[in-house]
């Protein structure tokens, strides 16, 4: 009676190694193919180990690899997914900034006011997990202390733990801000990247609709609302019209 869950069980483990070894070679032909300059076999197989996860450097090597056989959207697309993912990803941020001096649509940054700019800039430090540990960690923090300050019989060891502990549990509440804050920003991002060579932005949703500008491969939109097969999109802050769904890719 107990040999079966044992098999089972060592079937499992077994599967499990086998796929982590194939990964493994997977990753390895695809840097192969890219160091031999084979760029068109290293998309195809990382495209392939893209099938098994995800993970920042997994987007960042399949972006390198894009640019390289110059499908400069997908690049960008991926390159934004990396960062998505681990946010302080260096190489995915330099290697983005210096595709997008190749994007045809330049886009004249917005500069917010200073403390918006400071707390979105602090939120993209961490992952949402990140965020979220270290909000656990200050909320421990901050109950070691609040009994330190109930139990010490030294007054100014209580004093320093009550103010310490008030701090470390408000750094606690702005960490789960943050946590979910980024969560929300993860699973609702209004943003995308046109895939096509240049896209036609009407006023209208339809192919009949006036034109009011042209996007080019690469640029990234915000999407703000959806009918049937076309999207009301925002380019620059300010430029507002209707492209069709297929023409981009959401990050």
């Amino acid at each position: 009676m107990t040999i079966k869950p044992k098999i089972t069980t060592l079937i499992t483990v077994l599967f499990c190694f086998s796929t982590l070894f194939a990964q493994e070679d997977l990753t390895q032909i695809a840097e192969n193919f890219y160091a031999e300059r084979d760029y068109e076999s290293a998309v195809e197989t990382y495209k392939k180990l893209l099938e098994e996860g995800e993970s920042a450097d997994l987007y960042y090597n399949y972006a390198n690899a894009l640019f390289k056989t110059n499908e400069l959207g997908k690049a960008v697309l991926y390159y934004e997914r990396a960062l998505k993912i681990n946010p302080l990803h260096a190489d995915a941020k330099a290697n983005l900034a210096y595709v997008n001096t190749k994007i045809t649509d330049k886009v004249e940054q917005y500069q917010p006011f200073f403390l918006n700019a400071w707390f979105s800039a602090l939120g993209k430090m961490l992952t949402t997990n990140q965020w979220a540990y270290l909000s656990i960690g200050l909320f421990l923090s901050a109950i070691i202390l609040t009994l330190l300050f109930l139990f010490s019989s030294y007054r100014r060891l209580r004093k320093v733990c009550f103010f310490a502990g008030i701090f470390v549990f408000l750094l606690s509440v702005f960490s789960l801000i943050y946590a979910f804050s980024q969560k929300k920003h993860t699973e609702n991002d209004p943003y995308a990247i046109v895939l096509l060579g240049s896209v036609s932005v009407k006023n209208s949703p339809s192919i009949s609709g006036t034109e009011l500008f042209v996007l080019h491969e690469g640029t990234k939109i915000e999407v703000l609302s959806s009918i049937q097969n076309w999207a009301q999109i925002r380019f620059d802050n300010d430029k507002i019209g209707w492209i069709m769904d297929d023409t981009f890719e959401k990050i």
